[in-house]
């Protein structure tokens, strides 16, 4: 596989990067804004590192598309990792200033990476885009106004770029996901029913399935990714968050 991993320092993107290198075929160019020594340690041949990327700066025809443009001998895939974590916090607690952090660093870094890829991937006859959602994007549930006002800005993206470019043999969709089992999940809801939260591992192999799918006939899609949760299906929401 060709892939570039947008967002590669974050949980889900360190996971990926990790899990891709295992495979010597696989040719990775990684993304990141903060410099990990980890990622760097993964470089070899057929995987580029580039971090100190800001990726709302990114641009058509400009040094990474570039790279992409010289790195990959034919289609590839994208897929971003990229946002800011999110806590409960009411809207009245969350400046616009915090709002507009936090669209950006979803919406606007996918927006503005698209601008410098999509180019690369159509004359390279075609590549697969994954981006990322959750579950309570579906919910519009109270305290998570501004993460969720992003990630439908991501699945809008995502859904338009994919029937818009469906002829130039480009597949973009969504993968929506349940809560991840990390400490930072736990510590943010700790009544929640974390050994039902989704391991790193788990996305990350249904990342590579979802790549991995014959063609573009899955396109313009939000894929929903969970297990079966007690608390979700049979507490409501005040009593899963309810150290608020």
């Amino acid at each position: 596989m060709n892939i570039v991993i947008a967002g590669a320092t974050s949980a889900l993107g360190m996971n990926l990067a990790k899990t891709l290198a295992k495979n010597p075929a696989n040719k990775l160019i990684l993304l990141s804004r903060t410099f990990n020594q980890a990622l760097q340690d993964l470089c070899n041949e057929n995987i580029l590192y580039l971090s100190g990327i800001d990726l709302t700066l990114l641009r058509k025809d400009d040094e990474i598309a570039k790279k992409c443009e010289a790195f990959f001998d034919g289609q590839f895939s994208l897929i971003h990792c990229a946002g800011d974590f999110w806590t409960h916090v009411s809207f009245l607690n969350f400046s616009p200033e915090q709002a507009k952090r936090m669209m950006e660093s979803h919406y606007l870094t996918l927006y503005a990476t698209l601008q410098s890829l999509l180019p690369v991937m159509i004359g390279k006859r075609g590549g697969k885009i994954l981006a990322f959602s959750f579950n309570s994007q579906d919910d519009n549930f109270p305290f998570i106004l501004p993460f969720n006002a992003a990630k439908a800005a991501v699945e809008a993206t995502i859904k338009c770029i994919g029937h818009e470019y469906a002829q130039h043999g480009i597949a973009a969709n969504v993968l929506s996901l349940a809560s991840f089992k990390t400490e930072a999940s736990r510590k943010s809801r700790p009544f929640g029913d974390f050994e039902n939260y989704l391991e790193l591992s788990e996305i990350s192999q249904t990342v590579l399935d979802v790549l991995d799918m014959n063609g573009n006939l899955v396109n313009a899609s939000i894929i929903n990714c969970y297990k079966y949760s007690e608390t979700y299906y049979n507490q409501g929401y005040f009593e899963r968050i309810k150290h608020l």
